[in-house]
C-alpha cells in the first residue's frame, strides 16, 4: 500500500506540480520580455530627461501593459488598439519614472 502511495504521489508531482510552475515561470518570464519591449517603445517615444534603468524600463513596461490591458478590455478594443494602449499606459509610466528620478537627484 506505501508503495502505490508513493508512486501517486511521485505521478501527482511529475504530470501535475511541476507543469504548473513551469508554466507559470514561464509566463512571468514572457511578462518580462514584454514588457521591456514596452518599455523601450515608451522610453523612445515618452519626453523627458530622467534617466531609469533597465529593469526599472521592464517593470514599468509590464505594469503598463497590465494598464492598458485591462483598459482595451473594459473599452472592447481590438488588438492594435489593446497595444496602443499598452504603449500609451506605459509612456505614462516612463514619463512619471523619469520625472521622479530626474526631481530627486536636483
Amino acid at each position: 500500500m506505501g508503495v502505490l502511495f508513493a508512486l501517486l504521489v511521485v505521478c501527482v508531482v511529475l504530470f501535475v506540480v511541476l507543469p504548473v510552475i513551469g508554466a507559470t515561470l514561464m509566463s512571468a518570464v514572457w511578462a518580462l520580455v514584454v514588457g521591456l519591449v514596452l518599455g523601450m517603445i515608451a522610453r523612445a517615444i515618452a519626453p523627458g530627461h530622467g534617466r531609469i534603468g533597465l529593469l526599472m524600463t521592464a517593470l514599468l513596461g509590464v505594469l503598463g501593459g497590465l494598464i492598458g490591458r485591462v483598459i482595451a478590455r473594459g473599452m472592447h478594443a481590438g488588438a492594435i488598439g489593446q497595444f496602443l494602449l499598452e504603449v500609451l499606459a506605459s509612456a505614462v509610466l516612463v514619463m512619471v519614472a523619469r520625472g521622479a528620478s530626474s526631481g530627486a537627484k536636483t
